[in-house]
């Protein structure tokens, strides 16, 4: 296997220039980030007071094809720090390599349609063996007027840079509460208006989320392309199992469409240069759609977006710098304003094989 310089070089690959679009990735990791991104049913959320540890519940929720739900409960601490609770193989699995908490769990739901209103009651064992219940009744129906982007607050502001859009919404009413080890926990008061209640927490019909997480990839490298043409491919191994790169094709100007076909639904669009590739956009697809999910894009030199479903979510500015031997690439959120403080880096190094990412979250 020749060298990678000896590749590009057989490629008649050029040097990448600062002022051209896209970010220029070290040999040998062609995705250093952690992306994730899900399509689901429903999202069920409350904020509580009293408790000494916790203070919000939440679920995402996606129906599988046998009508079972695939669950992520979250519970929030007091610091912001969250913890996923899951009862799915692929949610456990998106767990590896994050620096968010996740644990695997029985959970039960039951979700009724109740005239002009809903309600879902949701109950699993917390991570330290706290039985938690969510039980959520609206106060009307869910409501397009009510959807949109959600702003995260101070949620895990240095585990993961999310995006959630939702597509109807409606508020808790006051039937609404939760419950950690038997005891009741009230859900503090929203909106009080003569006889109308509303209390702080939701239930969405059609939700989307996507995140970019903070963590470390870690593998050995196998193989990697000896000329960037179709059908040469990366190969990585980590914990026991391939990730695989295949190069799809080469479009006239020399952009190259590289798909991963150890997992279905992502891809990178690059160009070849001197020493990598010249990556403008990873796009992370799901549920076997052929188009929308999310896209992490530089179609701009020294700029980034992330899109869910096309549509830009978050924008700022990109860098990579390379220092002794690693690449530090960092993306600086400008908009919205919540995602500015949740400045993301991305570490990349090389030792023989081993190639290494290792993503931090937040300013300072």
């Amino acid at each position: 296997m020749g060298t990678q310089n000896d590749c590009m070089q057989s490629c008649g690959a050029k040097e990448w220039s600062a002022g051209e679009a896209g970010i220029v990735l070290p040999p040998g990791l062609p995705q250093p980030f952690l992306l994730r991104f899900r399509r689901e049913d429903l999202h069920i959320m409350a904020f509580f007071s009293g408790h000494p540890d916790y203070e919000a519940v939440e679920a995402m929720i996606r129906y599988r094809g046998d009508g079972t739900p695939s669950i992520r409960a979250i519970l929030t601490r007091h610091d912001q720090r969250q913890i996923d609770h899951v009862n799915d193989d692929d949610l456990s699995a998106e767990g590896h390599g994050v620096t968010r908490q996740t644990c695997r769990r029985d959970i039960a739901l039951a979700v009724e349609t109740l005239p002009g209103r809903r309600h879902a009651r949701l109950e699993f064992d917390s991570h330290a063996g706290e039985p938690v219940v969510l039980d959520i009744t609206t106060v009307g129906e869910p409501d397009a007027r009510r959807g949109g982007i959600s702003d995260p607050g101070n949620h895990s502001p240095n585990t993961s840079l999310p995006l959630m859009r939702r597509r109807a919404s409606a508020l808790a009413g006051p039937q609404t509460a939760v419950f950690l080890a038997g005891r009741r926990f009230e859900v503090p008061v929203k909106i009080s208006s003569g006889p109308f209640v509303a209390l702080e927490g939701y239930f969405t019909e059609g939700h989307i989320f996507g995140a970019v997480r903070a963590g470390k990839i870690s593998c050995r490298l196998k193989t990697e392309p000896s000329r960037m043409a179709a059908g040469e491919q990366w190969t990585l191994e980590s914990n026991g199992r391939d990730i695989i790169y295949r190069i799809e094709n080469s479009s006239p100007d020399g952009k190259l469409r590289i798909a991963r076909t150890d997992t279905p639904g992502e891809s990178i669009e690059a160009f070849a240069t001197g020493d990598g590739l010249r990556v403008t956009r990873i796009g992370y697809l799901a549920d076997g759609r052929l188009q929308g999910g999310l896209d992490l894009a530089f179609d701009e030199a020294g700029h980034f977006s992330l899109a869910m479903e096309g549509e830009t979510i978050v924008s700022g500015s990109a860098a990579v710098k390379r220092q002794a031997g690693t690449a530090v690439i960092t993306l600086s959120p400008t908009q919205p304003e919540w995602a500015a403080a949740r400045e993301v880096r991305v570490t990349c190094s090389r030792d023989g094989d081993l190639v290494t990412a290792v993503t931090t979250i937040g300013r300072g």
